[in-house]
């Protein structure tokens, strides 16, 4: 009866299902439009509006900046080649600045849909699973921390753009397994060796999924080995950014006590998966986005694995899925000797990673359940559907609360106010103030009071001179020093 009803109002549904990608994904969108140099950005624009200047050449500079920061800072090598050679800011202002940025988010967006259609062949259940995800990436607790990886320059390259090539360079080791086109197989290859270049744990994750294709596909493997090409190009790259020596010089500078070895590291990984995922399913969207999910994989009769889910496929999704969790924390609590996550874009790569793989075991457990029982299809997702239903009307106010504090409803709620505007505005007074200021002066800029927006990331900028951010900005303007002082009524 209920598929039977799902199948009938099938457009109506996709409707539903469209507009709520939209309400989870544009308002972040439109946030990345009134982003802003952070942090690190003035100390990268800066080293690499000099190196230019050294070298000559733009594409020359950034190759060795990239050498330099391998040697003495992170293994990152797509990340400290891109930072140096895009210079987005000082390229196009923050016009250029603000292109990337939306680029580079509706990037993700695509790239995640497109793994999605490769994956489930149904349109509706398609979009009924982009929903459930993007809802989750975007709009319940804790996705704020998302504005590192988002609205934040240097994080976005460090760890949102690998995670897109990741997630197209599996689509295309799918597409070759399926059409045997050489093609597929050769850029899924680039792009896994070029996804290995930014954070490990991202790094990490990538080379996670790309073995799993070939675990999943091992018959298809005994018969065709180019399969795992993608998989070792990735493991390669992970070798060479692994190993850098500014990767341990960069660990060595904040040892902790009963922090320091790779066994302890071990430890700490599992105190701090247990950690976020405590976050997860404490949440009553993302509960609600598993049902859902569960009902449409059930209803539409998705098959995300070819053929019939046997009990040891089962068990390799659910073992893999905790080990890619596992992996993308990894690398986290051995480089920061710590047992909890210190800094949002760790904590929200790990999150939007753990958040594909838990989706990952409901498509393939609706899946085995549906090849299971069938006929009884019907009765199973009437069943989950009840449940959720009634969830969602008993956790009403944590539902409310859960989508009010999300990284979409934040940024929708601060363009509404204009607190978002607000704040841009003055971010861009004291950048333009910047580039205006005397060369070689010291350079003091009072803002104005503002209301500032809650979903916007920091600029790193105050009234010590001596701090990093500020001797970074005064460097990359020219300055003598840069003394940011913000006004209160």
């Amino acid at each position: 009866m209920i598929e039977s009803f799902f199948n009938k109002y099938k457009k109506i549904f996709a409707g539903i299902f469209i507009i709520g990608i939209f309400c989870a994904v544009v308002p972040v969108i439109v946030g990345c439009g009134y982003t802003y140099l952070c942090e690190d950005d003035f100390s990268f624009e800066g080293g690499a509006a000099d190196a230019a200047d050294v070298y000559g050449s733009n594409v020359v500079a950034a190759a060795h900046k990239m050498v330099e920061y391998y040697n003495v800072n992170q293994g990152t090598y797509l990340f400290n080649y891109l930072i140096h050679f895009i210079r987005a800011y000082t390229r196009g202002g923050l016009p250029g600045f603000h292109f990337y940025m939306i680029l580079n988010a509706v990037a993700f967006c695509v790239a995640l849909m497109v793994l999605l259609k490769i994956l489930i062949k149904d349109n509706t259940a398609c979009l009924g699973a982009s929903f459930a995800i993007f809802a989750t990436v975007f709009s319940m607790t804790n996705t704020p921390s998302g504005r590192e990886l988002f609205y934040w320059y240097t994080g976005g390259l460090n760890y949102l753009t690998e995670l897109t090539l990741g997630l197209l360079a599996v689509s295309l080791s799918i597409l070759y397994i399926r059409k045997k086109k050489i093609g597929y197989l050769v850029v899924s290859a680039i792009l896994a060796f070029l996804a290995s270049g930014g954070s490990l744990n991202i790094v990490l994750a990538d080379l996670s999924w790309l073995i799993a294709v070939v675990i999943l596909k091992r018959e298809e493997f005994i018969k065709d080995k180019k399969i795992a090409i993608p998989a070792g190009v990735s493991f390669v790259g992970t070798l060479i950014n692994g190993l850098a020596p500014g990767n341990y010089r960069r660990a060595e500078k904040d040892l902790k006590e009963g922090h320091s070895t790779f066994f302890d590291a071990l430890r700490d990984t599992f105190k701090c998966i247990v950690s976020e995922d405590k976050i997860l399913f404490t949440s009553a969207v993302f509960i609600l986005m598993l049902l859902l999910a569960f009902v449409i994989f059930t209803i539409y009769k998705v098959k995300v694995l070819e053929g019939k889910v046997t009990v040891l496929n089962l068990v390799i999704v659910l073992v893999g899925t905790w080990f890619a969790r596992y992996f993308t924390m990894f690398p986290v609590c051995f480089g920061y000797h710590v047992d909890e996550v210190i800094n949002m874009r760790t904590a929200s790569s790990y999150e939007i990673v753990a958040k594909f793989m838990y989706f990952l075991v409901v498509a393939v457990l609706a899946q085995f359940l549906s090849e299971k029982f069938e006929g009884k299809t019907d009765r199973i997702a009437t069943g989950v559907l009840a449940a959720g239903v009634l969830l969602a009307l008993i956790l009403h106010s944590a539902l409310s609360e859960d989508i009010k504090s999300g990284m979409s409803y934040a940024s929708y709620d601060d363009y509404r106010t204009g607190a978002l505007q607000e704040n841009y505005a003055a971010r861009e007074y004291v950048l333009s103030a910047l580039t205006l200021a005397e060369k070689g002066s010291d350079a003091v800029i009072y803002v104005r009071p503002y209301r500032p927006a809650y979903s916007t990331y920091g600029m790193g900028l105050g009234v010590e001179a001596g701090e990093w951010v500020n001797r970074s900005a005064a460097g990359f303007y020219d300055l003598n020093t840069v003394t940011i002082v913000y006004l209160e009524e």
